[in-house]
């Protein structure tokens, strides 16, 4: 029953009555009388006597006879809520959709599609991998391997998740696959398609909308479809005969839920391969030390490139600020292009090749200071951070968006003020005066790219907003590395070195 008091989290028995006994069946949805108010639950199973001594009541309602839950899903449910400390209503209230009535009542077949097997998956794409043939070998042969792949550079992931999903459906078994955000998600399901074809398979993500979302999961649960594949709303997606749950880039904060009990995507999907006995695929550029745990433990082995693969793979990677760098160019140690990177963006750009200039921070000036003595600007009436939104903007505060147009340093008494951090939309701006000729797009919050053509440009993107360019960047510029590693974060090195590698993988080789 969904009544969020954690001591009242376990079943209770109720009499169903006659005129509703072919309808409630386990996985509907009811509603029952409890402390004398009408609350929403789940119907979990049919006994013919019960072990309560006291006195039963009755089934209020039956909401839906469509038998939305399935077994497995509310197993799954409830040893997630016991691993995160929760209640099974909350992590069932993520793991079905809210019903959709007019969906419901739209015409279907009552038979399940059976999963017809695909043709022989060519193992060619993992060749560069010793273990990954024989991952998808396992697959098809329907065995439950677990893999931990460290994806080359440049590798196109979404084509090797869609040749493992399609050795699992070749063994006649489902796959559910996770991604962080819809582009991701875009790309999965264009190389599904094309390994499958149309029809095999349903997207599940909470930007589909009630009906399309409650419609795929339908599917999915009645049968009519082998894969699902989503970002974290697919987690709990209801598949028939599980071979294969899979997860991409682990370490990318969107596979945290945030609503309670807060699950993480690759904790979730890892139990139900335990309880499921099934495939299980944790991918990405970089390891997450979760991943490397599994490693370490001999719960997943890991699938990997040989050394000279990965150099042949790599691009040339030139850090800033060392010695050597240091006495050639004693400015770059506070230039925030040095000529090392002004050189490599030029030479690509004459290469007729996109450069990507990966920028921590969105905005124009997202940090502001005292030209005179270097204080921190901050808002005289909450204290937070004053921010210039454009060129001749007037400095606004971060917190509480109120206007300081008469700032004075409470320091010093200035009125001037530099920049402190620059944003993305800064950077493009002095990019775009250094480099008149070429154009300058840029991908962030206000607008994220998911691809760029090939042909000399400048491509400045924050974190995670790094669109794919045709054939690969003539080189990747990574600036202002020190505002990723001094975040507020205990794993803010992990995840410094996971955007880093997650822009290098874009480059050529």
């Amino acid at each position: 029953m969904d009544v969020g008091l954690a001591h009242l989290d376990r079943p209770f028995d109720y009499l169903v009555p006659a005129e509703l006994d072919e309808v409630a069946v386990p996985g509907t949805r009811v509603k029952v009388r409890f402390a004398g108010q009408l609350v929403d639950g789940w119907l979990l199973s049919r006994a013919d006597d019960s072990g309560h001594t006291g006195r039963l009541a009755y089934l209020e309602k039956v909401v839906s006879p469509e038998p939305v839950l399935a077994p497995e899903i509310a197993r799954l449910a409830r040893a997630v809520a016991d691993r995160y400390a929760g209640s099974l209503a909350d992590v069932l209230r993520l793991a079905v959709p809210p019903r959709h009535a007019r969906v419901e009542k739209e015409p279907h077949d009552e038979q399940p599609t059976p999963t017809a097997p695909t043709e022989a998956v060519d193992p060619r794409g993992w060749r560069d991998y010793p273990t990954g043939p024989a991952l998808l070998r396992a697959l098809a042969d329907g065995r439950a391997p677990r893999a931990v792949w460290s994806a080359l550079p440049g590798e196109d992931w979404a084509a090797r998740y869609a040749d493992a999903v399609a050795a699992t459906v070749a063994g006649g078994r489902g796959a559910v696959v996770v991604v962080p955000d819809a582009r991701d998600l875009d790309r999965l399901d264009a190389a599904l398609t094309g390994v499958l074809g149309p029809g095999r398979h349903v997207s599940l993500s909470a930007a589909l909308g009630p009906a399309r979302r409650y419609r795929a999961f339908l599917a999915a649960r009645r049968g009519r479809v082998p894969v699902v594949i989503g970002t974290r709303a697919a987690m709990f997606a209801p598949v028939a005969r599980l071979g294969l749950v899979a997860v991409w880039d682990d370490g990318d904060d969107l596979h945290s839920e945030p609503r309670a009990p807060y699950p993480h995507a690759r904790d979730v999907l890892l139990t139900r391969a335990h309880l499921a006995e099934a495939g299980a695929l944790v991918g990405g550029y970089a390891r997450t030390a979760e991943a490397q745990l599994l490693v370490e433990t001999g719960w997943a082995p890991e699938v990997v490139a040989d050394r000279a693969t990965v150099r042949a793979r790599i691009p040339a990677i030139a850090p800033t600020g060392d010695d050597p760098q240091l006495a050639r160019d004693p400015g770059a140690a506070t230039a925030r292009l040095p000529s090392l990177a002004w050189t490599a963006a030029r030479d690509a750009l004459r290469q007729d090749l996109p450069v990507l200039v990966q920028v921590p921070r969105r905005g124009y000036l997202p940090s502001i200071s005292c030209a005179e003595c270097r204080t921190p600007a901050r808002c005289a009436h909450c204290a937070g951070p004053l921010a210039l939104p454009s060129a001749g903007g007037t400095p606004a505060c971060r917190w509480c968006a109120r206007v300081a147009a008469a700032y004075a340093c409470p320091e010093c008494g200035g009125r001037r003020l530099r920049a402190a951090v620059t944003g993305a939309r800064r950077t493009a701006e002095e990019l775009g005066r250094a480099f008149p000729d070429v154009p300058v797009r840029t991908s962030g919050r206000e607008e994220v790219l998911t691809d760029v053509p090939g042909g000399a440009a400048l491509v400045v993107a924050t974190p995670g907003a790094e669109p794919v360019a045709e054939g690969g960047y003539g080189a990747v510029l990574l600036l202002d590395s020190w505002a990723l590693l001094t975040r507020a974060d205990l794993r803010a090195g992990e995840e410094a070195l996971r955007r880093w590698l997650a822009a290098a993988a874009l480059a050529l080789a």
